[in-house]
């Protein structure tokens, strides 16, 4: 029985997958470390995680009977091969849509799961420089991270799914209007169909440092919004805040 680390599952969802009542798994692992990421317990295989039987993770699935959809996150969840395996057979097994949300650092898994998916999201961290590999984490591998992002990115320029991109608004690391723009007009480039402006919020962050940061307020998320759909006149662009929710930002 192949097994994967897994580290449970939400049976239901109103919030992961675009209109669609969803079951999200969590699997562990992830190749960046973020300092202010709020699932370090999954970043650095802690908390629940533990290897699982894909059968058995399949199986819960299939007992759920209210759910459309399935979203498999992270950490990051092609970060392990098996999830490969666990895509294609809940895709084999059941009449579920699947979505991924993933951060574009292994594009081979990228152009291999595709083929399986309804919906893929990715996270666009900053613009494709050296501020990448700051703001995950890893300053001295930023060409390499910048790389593998960029070969997601045309991966995904190439097919015809949903996609969305996601940028996590930290204060002091990205929260210029000049980066949102700059992401913007890739997002635009790539032609994802939905941009998610999330707040960042200062719980159980991996760097415990981050949890005195204050999150972005939402009038500085609507101001970064539109900078964002100034240049997606075509293109969803939303903000999540802690305060309201889900905001659709629209054009002027």
């Amino acid at each position: 029985m192949t097994e994967i680390n897994f580290a449970g599952i939400v049976d239901n969802s109103t919030i992961d997958y675009p209109k669609k009542l969803s079951a999200v798994v969590y699997l562990c692992g992830c190749p960046y470390r973020c300092p202010w990421c709020q699932n370090a317990e999954l970043v650095l295989n802690g908390g629940n995680c533990k290897p699982t039987g894909i059968d058995e993770i399949i199986d819960q699935l299939k007992k759920n009977f209210l759910i459309q959809a399935v979203c498999i996150t992270g950490g990051e969840p092609l970060m392990q091969r098996e999830t490969i395996g666990l895509l294609k057979g809940i895709k084999s097994e059941t009449d579920l849509l699947l979505k991924i949300d993933s951060n574009g650092y292994f594009p081979e898994r990228v152009k291999e799961a595709l083929p399986l998916l309804d919906f893929f999201t990715t996270d666009v961290k900053a613009p494709l420089d050296e501020r990448y590999g700051e703001v995950v984490g890893l300053p001295d591998q930023w060409q390499k991270i910048v790389e593998r992002v960029k070969k997601t990115l045309d991966i995904l320029k190439r097919g015809d799914h949903q996609k969305e991109a996601r940028t996590t608004i930290v204060p002091d690391l990205i929260d210029k209007k000049e980066d949102i723009e700059k992401i913007a007009k890739l997002v635009d480039e790539v032609g994802f169909t939905l941009y998610t402006l999330q707040q960042f919020r200062a719980e159980r962050t991996l760097d415990p440092g981050y949890e005195r940061i204050q999150s972005p307020s939402p009038e500085l998320m609507r101001e970064l919004g539109r900078a964002a759909k100034k240049h997606l006149p075509e293109t969803k662009v939303q903000i999540v805040t802690q305060q309201n929710g889900f905001e659709e930002i629209m054009g002027e």
